[in-house]
């Protein structure tokens, strides 16, 4: 129960940081954005899932419970690293950040194969995904809003996934 408890903590977290990221742009966050994001997850998780159902004696669970917290913290470099102040965190030349953001959640997916969490779960998390999404628009946006005059206040929403992601490795 724990576990799963620890997993939806961490793709609530995951879902809240990405929306908080594509406020960082001047453009607009457009719904589309955000229904791509969520069939990207559901889609690269569900995958994973189907690739984790086959890998059950070959791997240990802990260990990819480690490879997903490190690929969390490689996305918070990246993202911190190639970050751009007109076009955001995720801009067209990019490619780093997005491979980062499709492996983290294929190597999710693939943990919930291992546990044996199937279709369903994948569905309600996907579910819990996009609100999550919406929710981290919202809070940006109102972040934002009252401290419109530092500059560095588009990374917060990556000091929420590496404390959550610090917590995932204890």
């Amino acid at each position: 129960m724990w576990f799963i408890l620890t997993i939806l903590i961490f793709i609530v977290t995951i879902g809240v940081t990405i929306g908080g990221l594509l406020v960082a742009p001047k453009e607009q966050v457009r719904p589309v954005q955000l229904v791509l994001l969520t069939v990207c997850f559901t889609f690269l998780c569900y995958l994973g899932m189907i690739t984790g159902m086959f890998l059950t004696g070959w791997i240990s669970l802990w260990l990819l419970d480690y490879l997903v917290a490190v690929v969390a913290l490689l996305f918070i470099v990246a993202s911190m690293r190639r970050f751009h102040p007109t076009l955001g965190f995720f801009h067209p030349e990019d490619r780093i950040v997005v491979s980062l953001l499709a492996l983290l959640f294929f190597l999710m997916g693939v943990e919930w194969g291992l546990i044996e969490l199937r279709t369903f779960f994948t569905l309600f998390v996907s579910a819990l995904f996009a609100a999550a999404l919406i929710l981290g628009v919202f809070i940006q946006i109102q972040i934002r809003q009252i401290l419109w005059r530092y500059s560095y206040i588009a990374f917060t929403p990556l000091v929420w996934l590496l404390f959550v992601t610090v917590m995932k490795l204890l």
